[in-house]
């Protein structure tokens, strides 16, 4: 599997298991709901600060997210 799918998909099981929306998580991210179901869906690969801050928000290491 792709990395850029395989941190989408760890992202994605990770929010809908602390009951986040894709919105709530881009809003606490500061970036567009579009860019984050991109890399959800594999479709984007983020940086490793833009991981960070998810990790953060999703409160989880961020070598939870690979």
């Amino acid at each position: 599997m792709k990395l850029a799918k395989r941190i989408g998909n760890k992202i994605t099981k990770i929010r809908m298991k602390r009951n986040l929306t894709l919105e709530k998580l881009a809003y606490e991210n500061d970036i567009s709901k579009g860019y984050l179901s991109e890399i959800e869906s594999g479709k984007k690969l983020p940086s490793l600060l833009m991981l960070e801050r998810i990790a953060v928000a999703l409160e989880v290491d961020i070598k939870d997210l690979f």
